[in-house]
């Protein structure tokens, strides 16, 4: 836990990075001779968290040309009342500097031990404990770029990002071997039954497609009833889409994998018009990482961040290519467990559907939004006009009110707008 709220930019010196720089790159004579800083974080970016970016020159003891490292420097909110209330009681910082520190290093061990090289996240430089600070690459440097989340991702896009997640599962489940009561012990991600902080947001959110669905001529009264009469119950039915069930295959998840958690790097086509092919992509944000189903994972992601004509047209084709990786990077790692078979998959899918339902509904409007001037912690945890009139906001997007006409009769059909024990 934090000690305290020092700002930042006291504890950030030349000297300190000279201090991490020379472990990291294992030259005890390594010197610093200049760091230059800028903020990394937009409104609306990031709810928890405050990120710097530095530009960091130094010299290697046996090189007199100067070289350059981009770093990111990760904190909580220094002394945000508001925001360490809540956050604190979710213990994101210890749980990401976890994951930075011990977890995602040795996910990159297991799959150089077995010849795979492909980079799934930024590499860690330095956790500090103490302070609650995380030091990671900077990818922007590298030309890596932030899906975009109001257009959502393309194909290319999506099969990439579920190459890359299938992976990272799969390393989850074989590290959790290898680090018994590690990972099972990181339970419950943003939503969780000991912590009801984001539950007036999930109620104001359907009230708001309620109302939505009144005066919609495509919906109308019918669709305000049961989401009124769901409303009550929306929180409870999404956590338990987290429940660990021994008959399912679990995992270490992202639990927070959508667009600005992605980042893709593009390759020119030349004289194609312009036009640019994904390359190569990273997962960002591992402050909910959780041990739960792939489904949480996969239903986020089509639901916040994948284009509407591929969640509805391609997405069957798409979860048969996930599974794919999967199964052969669990074999690949020698895997103890049972592997499970798409048709396994499937089934987890269905028992966890209701999550494809509350991201759709409930996070993705927010997700997609172009105005961000409200989008606070205040208007995520508090039942008050402000944060009703942020979510009835939300449903004034065009996208998203032409997203749920289609959406909610898929998931009347499905029964997930029916109250249930």
């Amino acid at each position: 836990m934090k000690k305290s709220f020092e700002s930042a930019s006291v504890w950030l010196t030349k000297e300190y990075f000279e201090t991490i720089l020379r472990k990291y790159k294992k030259d005890s004579n390594l010197t610093v001779t200049k760091i230059n800083s800028s903020s990394g974080t937009s409104k609306g970016e990031s709810f928890i968290s405050t990120l710097t970016r530095f530009k960091v020159e130094f010299l290697l003891s046996n090189n007199k040309v100067p070289q350059h490292g981009f770093y990111i420097v990760k904190t909580d909110y220094e002394g945000d009342p508001v925001i360490d209330k809540y956050m604190r009681k979710f213990d994101v910082y210890n749980r990401e500097m976890l994951m930075y520190h011990q977890i995602l290093p040795q996910m990159t061990t297991l799959l150089r031990d077995i010849g795979d090289e492909d980079k799934l996240f930024a590499d860690t430089i330095h956790v500090d404990f103490e302070r609650s600070a995380i030091i990671f690459e900077d990818l922007s440097p590298s030309h890596f770029v932030v899906a975009d989340r109001i257009a959502g991702m393309d194909e290319a896009q999506t099969r990439l990002t579920l190459k890359k997640l299938a992976k990272f599962h799969a390393a989850g489940a074989v590290l959790n071997e290898r680090m018994p009561d590690v990972l099972t012990s990181l339970q419950g991600g943003f939503l969780r039954r000991t912590n009801h902080a984001f539950e007036p947001f999930h109620q104001g959110m359907i009230e708001a497609c309620a109302n939505f669905a009144y005066g919609c001529q495509e919906l109308g009264p019918y669709y305000k009833a049961k989401l009124l009469k769901l409303k009550e119950h929306i929180f409870e039915y999404s956590v338990r889409c987290y429940d660990p069930k021994e008959s399912h295959f679990l995992t270490l998840i992202h639990g927070d994998i959508w667009s600005t958690n992605i980042m893709f790097s593009f390759e020119s086509n030349g004289q194609m018009n312009g036009t640019k092919t994904v390359k190569d992509a990273r997962l960002i944000d591992f402050q909910f990482s959780n041990w739960s189903s792939p489904a949480v994972d996969l239903h986020y992601l089509f639901n916040t961040s994948v284009a509407n004509e591929l969640r509805i047209n391609k997405q069957d084709e798409l979860i048969q290519h996930y599974h794919s990786i999967l199964a052969d990077m669990l074999r690949r790692l020698s895997y103890a467990g049972h592997i499970p078979s798409l048709h396994e998959l499937c089934v987890q899918l269905e028992d966890r559907r209701f999550y494809a339902f509350t991201a759709a509904i409930v996070n993705q409007p927010l997700q997609t939004s172009e105005n961000t001037d409200d989008a606070d912690l205040k208007n995520l945890t508090e039942s008050s006009e402000r944060s009703r009139n942020f979510c009835k906001v939300l449903y004034s997007n065009p996208k998203v009110q032409n997203i749920t006409k289609t959406m909610l009769p898929f998931f009347d059909r499905k029964g997930l707008l029916d109250v249930t024990d």
